[in-house]
């Protein structure tokens, strides 16, 4: 795969952590089994069983969380050796009041 760029860097970066997001409220929700009894004397059960494995589950979201680190921390030592492009620091626009 080619280089990124800061931005597509930075693009990648928004879709791992909604990812993580995501894998993170799915497992909170999956990680337990749930039944509830309802109507009168609690006649009617409903039951929530977990859909999916919650280690592997678990696993997946370390991974992320780990590529989420890693990328973090190239962009930032790319960002500190890259020049920014047609600008010149000028002081003198902070102005000095008489």
């Amino acid at each position: 795969m080619a280089a990124l760029t800061i931005n597509e860097a930075l693009v990648w970066m928004k879709t791992l952590k909604l990812r993580h997001t995501e894998l993170v409220e799915l497992r909170n929700e999956n990680s337990h089994t749930t039944t509830r009894r309802y109507g009168l004397g609690g006649d009617k059960d409903v039951t929530t069983t977990p859909t999916y494995n919650v280690k592997t589950l678990d696993k997946m979201i370390t991974a992320l969380a780990r590529e989420q680190r890693k990328l973090e921390q190239q962009i930032k030592a790319t960002n500190a050796v890259t020049p920014v492009l047609n600008y010149q620091q000028d002081e003198a626009v902070l102005g000095e009041l008489d």
